[in-house]
């Protein structure tokens, strides 16, 4: 099986997203299928080290080459800052070359995966030159993130259109997956229920769980409010003595401003550490030294489908965890058993989690041994897995 897996962006950051897909297409290669991740080109040459591109690119996510991983590297233009750079969409010099490259190929036992809505609407449209067929991971239901009438209208038909028209439809969590089924009338089309993952490496590097030896409380992520950050910075106020080390950025200085501002006003500046967003390789090195690590989403927005990514590592790298009682969070978590739960949005409810497990280390320790255990099951290799078995009976059994 062929997997053209399209990425209309420069991966060249530590986005989230931009870990799950490398790590996603890295895994499928692994697992027997030749994939082509086709991307922006990652940088300027003085980025890259004197690397080849590809090089580059999986040496910035502490990946190696495969031989059924090819890294195809098209044509994009950037947004400039403030004014557009140029009088046209900034997706349709990615878009034409990918359809010309996708014109070129075999098309025998392939299919398209692809996470980016604009991306999989333009090819559905034009799928009579690439015969190609397609499968979409859905990460949120788009519509339901604006308040905007217009449009919100406008990406519900843009997300009707690439629901109704894709072969298949995969969802990060079930919660998302039963939703678009049925606000899109979906019953007839494939669909199945993957969650995110973390790297089998990842294990390697977990420290036994001391309390005595675990420094901070900490959150790796976005600083978008949903991401309940706020919430857990207000947390700290009500635990005397315990320090909170933040990880991560986005979107953008003004936003992090604010959060230094709140941190400062509860007088506690010196208690919160915001250390920036860093390497995926450095967050780790904070992560494995966490006492607690805190999953503090609201129920809101992106929220209510959010399968969240550092959830997996934090398993992973034997850190108990603190977790807001959202879906996405529950259908991978069990309260008491491998987390602590706390209801989202309310920070007494919070502070009695942190507390749970800051007073009883025993407690704690358990919690981080279960979820790393748990942990075992959503490695890459195995989300790779499930998605070469469901392409295959969907599209070629």
């Amino acid at each position: 099986m062929t997997i053209f897996y399209p990425v209309p962006e420069s991966m060249w950051g530590v986005r989230a997203r931009f870990i799950q897909i490398i790590n996603t297409a890295h895994a499928l290669a692994k697992a027997g299928a030749a994939v082509k991740l086709i991307t922006g080109r990652p940088g300027q040459p003085s980025q890259l080290g004197g690397l080849t591109q590809e090089d580059a690119l999986l040496s910035h996510y502490g990946l190696s080459r495969h031989p059924n991983l090819e890294i195809v590297f098209l044509p994009m233009i950037r947004k400039a800052e403030g004014r557009w750079a140029v009088p046209f969409s900034i997706g349709m010099v990615f878009n034409a070359a990918l359809l010309w490259y996708l014109f070129r190929q075999n098309k025998k036992d392939s299919v398209i995966f692809v996470r980016h809505l604009k991306t999989a609407q333009f090819l559905l449209r034009l799928r009579r030159l690439h015969r190609i067929p397609l499968v979409f991971e859905a990460h949120e239901i788009f519509h339901l993130t604006t308040e905007k009438t217009r449009k919100r209208q406008r990406m519900n038909r843009q997300e009707r259109n690439v629901y109704t028209a894709a072969g298949a439809i995969i969802a990060i969590t079930g919660r998302l997956r039963a939703d678009i089924v049925t606000m899109f009338s979906l019953e007839g089309i494939p669909s199945i229920t993957i969650p995110d993952a973390v790297r089998g490496d990842i294990f390697e590097i977990a420290l036994p769980y001391e309390q005595s030896r675990r420094r901070y409380i900490f959150y790796a992520g976005g600083f978008y409010r949903w991401k309940g950050i706020d919430l857990l910075i207000e947390a700290m106020g009500r635990l005397p003595g315990e320090t909170l080390v933040v990880a991560g950025g986005g979107p953008g200085l003004k936003r992090l401003n604010e959060l230094r501002e709140l941190a400062a006003s509860m007088g506690l500046a010196g208690r919160v550490n915001f250390v920036g967003q860093l390497s995926h390789t450095d967050v780790l090195k904070y992560m494995r030294e966490a006492k607690i690590a805190v999953v503090p989403n609201l129920a809101e927005s992106v929220s209510l489908y959010s399968s969240p990514l550092k959830m997996f590592e934090y398993m992973a790298l034997n850190c108990p965890i603190a977790a807001s009682d959202i879906p996405g969070v529950r259908e991978i978590l069990t309260g008491g058993k491998d987390a602590v739960f706390f209801t989202p949005g309310d920070v007494q409810s919070l502070v009695a989690a942190l507390r749970t497990l800051i007073d009883n280390p025993e407690a704690a320790g358990k919690i981080a041994a279960a979820g790393q255990e748990l942990a075992k099951n959503f490695t890459y290799e195995k989300r790779a897995e499930r998605i070469i078995d469901f392409l295959g009976i969907t599209f070629y059994n």
